[in-house]
């Protein structure tokens, strides 16, 4: 088994844990504690990642666990980190610990906030060490679905109108990236052989470039608005401003992280040529977006709205 599992069991033991916890004050030491092993597991993982590389380990990706799903779609539990993903783990942890602490005055619901914040931090854990686009999808999805609730119960002032608008277009954006991923796992053998969703193997191909343009731009964009990409982005400083403090933090360390993760990772890595020749589009709606960003915050007095 590999140590990256331990991302996945640690958050499901303590959602469980949680859930069979008989008082307020067991469900947040449960929560702590958890979520602290979560955070040594993190710290545990950039050790062993250094001392694998210094060891002259160069493989593309490390400690890989690669279990069969379901073979008629070729799905895998397929599993591996490199750099990039390690220190996402590490923020993650990070933030996730720190919002436990930061939420420790809940008194609404507080076995229910726990429990979607950790499945919330579940999904994102899993998205950062999955290899197989099918089981990575899932895994975003189990991010994105929490913030409904956790905004439209837990939040403050216009809550239900920033959680519902956050939803829809995250939803989207979700669907445009699995329209992305049926399109590369329909061309995902070019040479013939059998279909996969193995990040690895589709990047070992040369999928046509006209296919490229073509997904590139669902790709981005659906991962895109994840990241508050102008002009996807309204929903963003609506859901700060009305999530709690730990979501928040999540919502701004960690889960729009997986934008721009999900943009390197699946639209740039397996389409690289469609990449460079539609880059200059993105580039300027980067621009203008770090630009309207800051003549945005210039004007706002809440300190979340000039966070988003």
């Amino acid at each position: 088994m590999s140590i990256l599992t331990l991302f996945i069991i640690i958050p499901v033991l303590t959602v469980i844990g949680i859930l069979f916890s008989k008082s307020h004050m067991q469900v947040k030491w449960v929560a702590v504690v958890g979520m602290s092993l979560q955070l040594l597991s993190a710290i545990g993982l950039i050790f062993l990642y250094l001392a694998e590389r210094r060891a002259g380990n160069m493989a593309e990706v490390l400690f890989v666990q690669d279990n069969l799903w379901y073979q008629t779609l070729n799905i895998h539990f397929f599993i591996g980190v490199d750099g990039v993903s390690v220190a996402m783990i590490g923020l993650t942890s990070l933030v996730v610990f720190a919002g436990i602490f930061a939420s420790w005055d809940i008194v609404d619901l507080p076995r229910e906030f726990f429990t979607s914040l950790i499945l919330l931090a579940t999904g994102v854990f899993g998205f950062f060490i999955c290899l197989d686009l099918f089981t990575m999808f899932l895994f975003y999805e189990l991010a994105v679905i929490p913030m409904y609730l956790l905004i439209g119960i837990w939040g403050s002032g216009p809550r239900h109108y920033s959680a519902m608008k956050l939803t829809l277009m995250l939803m989207g954006g979700s669907a445009f990236i699995l329209l992305g991923i049926i399109g590369i796992y329909f061309n995902s053998a070019p040479n013939g052989g059998p279909l996969t969703f193995d990040l690895i193997k589709i990047s070992k191909e040369h999928i046509p470039i006209d296919v490229q343009r073509f997904l590139f731009p669902f790709l981005f964009v659906g991962f895109g608005v994840l990241g508050a990409m102008f002009p996807f982005h309204t929903w963003s400083p609506d859901g700060h401003a009305s999530a709690p403090t730990a979501v928040s933090m999540l919502h701004a360390g960690v889960l729009m992280k997986l934008g721009g993760y999900g943009c390197y990772r699946v639209a740039v890595f397996l389409l690289p040529d469609a990449a460079h020749q539609l880059g200059w589009i993105f580039l300027i709606l980067a621009t203008i977006g770090v630009i309207y960003g800051a003549l945005g915050a210039i004007w706002q007095k809440d300190l979340k709205y000039i966070n988003a």
